[in-house]
């Protein structure tokens, strides 16, 4: 994989709460086939969660049939590990996981990085390639290696994060490959 990465755009707050979801519009264009996306702070305020993934349409809109499949595997520090997938589904889930503070650090010990293939090309399925690590409050700790597709050729212009809380804070940085 090539390494020279080009910032496009960089989502970074810390207020008070947002919706449950996240929209990062015109990250992806027609000078890179290849992203990488980098979250490195996530703050949902709750004992942890996971973060699920949509991709935004040529018009901004987020696309919400039941276009994705994605398959991923849960690590945790305290059961087995377990293997997580679904098809026909409206979110690539997993991608990543918001901790809140545990093992005495702040609320943003979490990361995740994930790559996305051809977003911008209108020929071809959108793939994404995300790995992840987080604590929760209970000293648990978490990893997941996620493997996700939208399947309908279409180009697509952004991307929307969520889980199932509001969020405080985040920062999400796009990056194009060369």
């Amino acid at each position: 994989m090539a390494t020279n990465l080009q910032h496009i755009k960089t989502l970074d707050f810390n207020s008070s709460p947002t919706s449950a979801s996240l929209i990062l519009d015109e990250c992806f264009n027609e000078n890179y086939d290849t992203y990488f996306v980098n979250i490195t702070k996530v703050d949902g305020n709750l004992s942890g969660y996971y973060l699920w993934l949509r991709f935004l349409d040529n018009t901004g809109t987020a696309i919400t049939g039941s276009e994705y499949d994605f398959a991923g595997l849960q690590m945790t520090s305290n059961a087995s590990f377990a293997e997580v997938k679904a098809t026909n589904t409206t979110i690539i889930n997993y991608i990543g996981f918001s901790g809140s503070g545990g093992l005495d650090v702040d609320q943003y010990d979490n990361g995740t990085s994930m790559y996305i293939y051809n977003p911008y090309d209108s020929s071809s399925y959108t793939f994404v390639q995300a790995q992840s690590s987080g604590v929760n409050s209970s000293n648990t700790l978490y990893g997941f290696k996620t493997i996700g597709v939208h399947k309908n050729a279409e180009t697509v212009r952004g991307i929307q994060i969520g889980g199932h809380s509001a969020f405080y804070g985040v920062k999400i940085s796009v990056y194009g490959v060369k």
